[in-house]
């Protein structure tokens, strides 16, 4: 139950005093969730029954069950009930923008960097490019591009590689796949449960798993291969995940590794995707293979 979109409901649509206790409970979930009702009555100007009643037109047996789902909201989402004091202000400069995206990006490059101090990435590179048939896993947002992304820098070398983000063309297509197959797994939290399951299926019927996730997460555990990734949020909320530039690093890292693994073979397949291009009118070498 998301208590706080009730709660915003209740302020347009309740009676006066209603009104006034949501405004105090919106105002201070901690103290709403914490403090004694009496508390809560006077500091809202209204009467303790009001309190009550206002637990059961929430759908809450009484206000023991409303406090609780306050504490459980404060404590999962208390971060976006307010914006950050930073923001509140004016606009800062396109300048001050574009070095806050910048230095995320670099931070979150630094630190894979850092975790890939002793991965085997070429051991990866050889199962990849040895692979009969590769199916990537990833849902969501970051994950998924992550994902697609990777299909489209492995297929261009040659390789049988299809991505899918939907959960349960992952649940059925891992369960076709057999000994000499791999899955490869995105998961920045490693509990995506559809990419769980998807590997699990995997391996049980053969296949390989390689898994790009957090060190120690349940698809970490799954994975023959742990690309690690390694993170810290930004505290700014408005500010786009960071971690995605890491995703893509490890896209490309894949792919580069994957390519040298296979050797001069993957330069016929690269050539013929550029020629197909040309009947586009995209005929400048310097610009990179498709848009």
């Amino acid at each position: 139950m998301d208590i706080i979109a009730r709660l915003q409901h209740r302020l347009k649509h309740g009676r006066e005093a209603e009104r006034r206790l949501v405004e105090c409970i919106l105002a201070d979930l901690h103290f709403a969730a914490h403090a004694p009702i009496a508390q809560i009555a006077e500091r809202a100007g209204v009467s303790e029954p009001t309190i009550t009643r206002l637990a059961r037109a929430l759908g809450f047996p009484g206000t023991r069950d409303m406090r609780f789902h306050l504490a459980q909201a404060l404590a999962i989402g208390g971060a976006y009930l307010r914006a950050p004091a930073a923001v509140t202000a004016d606009l800062p400069p396109s300048g001050q923008i574009i070095a806050k995206i910048a230095s995320g990006a670099h931070a979150a490059l630094d630190l894979m960097t850092t975790a890939l101090g002793e991965v085997d990435v070429e051991s990866m590179a050889r199962d990849i490019s040895r692979a009969s048939q590769i199916l990537v896993y990833g849902t969501g947002g970051s994950s998924s591009m992550a994902a697609v992304e990777l299909q489209n820098r492995l297929f261009r070398l040659g390789l049988h590689v299809t991505a899918h983000t939907d959960p349960q063309l992952q649940r059925m297509s891992a369960s076709v796949l057999g000994p000499g197959s791999l899955v490869i797994g995105f998961s920045i939290s490693g509990q995506a449960s559809s990419v769980l399951d998807a590997v699990t299926i995997a391996r049980q019927y053969g296949a390989g798993a390689l898994v790009v996730t957090r060190a120690g997460s349940p698809l970490a555990a799954l994975g023959d291969a742990v690309l690690p990734l390694t993170f810290k949020e930004d505290t700014n909320l408005y500010k786009p995940s960071s971690i995605r530039y890491a995703l893509l690093a490890a896209v490309d890292i894949l792919a580069l590794a994957t390519a040298e693994a296979i050797g001069p073979a993957v330069l016929e397949p690269l050539r013929r995707v550029r020629h197909s291009l040309a009947s586009q009118n995209i005929r400048d070498p310097s610009l990179p293979i498709g848009d």
